[in-house]
């Protein structure tokens, strides 16, 4: 498998596209630090004394896909050319018949960089949208979810924040952080249901259709989904270009969604303008620098990762930026040779 590098949108920021099923679709993609021909998961069961519950091989871009899964939590063991890997927790807090997707990297360094974006923007959301006029009860089961996902306690956050939805059913809020936890835990589709309700519920403001095209964007992985999903991230960022045309997030969303389905011209025009709005617009410029590597254009691709470089001098990704611009250097002298 190849250790090339993934340009990864991991967005803080329904109505499913594949066919659901009674139990749970676990899939996502298998990268590593050193190619591997063969990779092969097995998915146990730590309840059952690790009996076997899937076995797998993975495609040549390390995705795979396992069906029907009854259960929440399973550990997921990689061989990589026969060689078996460390063994990896997952679990699943989506809704039942969920698809779920889940990336694994095996190696010292990440391969991918994860590009962050802002969500619950407190200035695009008003405080009363947040709490409205709802009981001691809610607001104080709010503030315990809220907290428990800080902590790292996802699924007392979900089953407190679903409760209060069900209680509450117009609180911004309950929907806003449900769809936040929902798309960082890989449950794209139940993420995109509560954006969708956020939005409705909070009509003015951007952020909750910022962060339903963000999940739209990553939901364009799952196979299948490509067009459907990018044609919805690209109706949702032009209701929030419309609220706000001056979005910068939202031209690099739309710059993202485009490069998707390889519409490399609007996407470079996306960047360029998300960056003339906001030149420290980091994800922007990563974008854009991967848009020009991917067209062989490798001045202007070398250009934006040595800017980035210099902008963001303590960056985390600094080291996978720096591969990037070597490789493209190297490129780009084979090219005129």
């Amino acid at each position: 498998m190849s250790g090339r590098i993934f340009l990864a949108l991991w967005f803080l920021a329904g109505v499913p596209g594949l066919a659901q099923t009674p139990g749970f679709t676990l899939l996502g993609r298998i990268t590593t630090e050193k190619p591997a021909e063969s990779i092969r998961i097995v998915l146990e069961d730590p309840k059952a004394r690790n009996a076997v519950a899937a076995t797998v091989e993975a495609g040549e871009d390390g995705i795979y896909e396992i069906q029907n899964l009854p259960k929440r939590a399973y550990r997921l063991v990689t061989y990589l050319d026969g060689k078996r890997q460390d063994r990896r927790s997952v679990d699943i807090v989506c809704r039942e018949g969920s698809i779920v997707w889940k990336d694994f990297h095996f190696g010292r360094s990440p391969d991918s960089l994860m590009l962050h974006f802002p969500a619950e923007d407190p200035d695009v959301v008003d405080v009363a949208e947040l709490y409205g006029d709802y009981s001691r009860d809610v607001l104080r089961d709010y503030e315990k979810a809220f907290q428990d996902h800080i902590n790292g306690n996802t699924w007392r956050a979900i089953t407190t924040l679903e409760a209060i939805a069900a209680r509450a059913p117009g609180f911004y809020g309950a929907h806003s952080r449900l769809g936040l936890i929902y798309q960082q835990e890989g449950c794209y589709f139940n993420a995109e249901t509560e954006y969708i309700k956020a939005s409705a519920v909070s009509a003015r403001s951007v952020q909750p259709l910022v962060n339903l095209a963000s999940v739209q964007i990553r939901a364009a992985d799952l196979p299948g989904e490509l067009n459907s999903m990018v044609a919805r991230a690209l109706d949702t960022l032009k209701k929030a270009l419309e609220l706000r045309p001056g979005s910068a997030l939202s031209y690099c969303l739309v710059g993202a969604a485009n490069a998707k389905i390889k519409s490399y011209e609007e996407a470079e025009k996306s960047f360029q303008r998300a960056l003339e709005l906001d030149g420290d617009l980091e994800a922007a410029r990563l974008l854009l620098a991967d848009l020009y590597l991917k067209q062989q254009q490798w001045e202007p691709g070398i250009e934006n990762l040595e800017t980035y470089l210099e902008d963001y001098p303590f960056a985390s990704d600094r080291r996978v930026v720096k591969e990037m611009l070597e490789n493209a250097r190297r490129n780009a002298r084979g090219a005129q040779e």
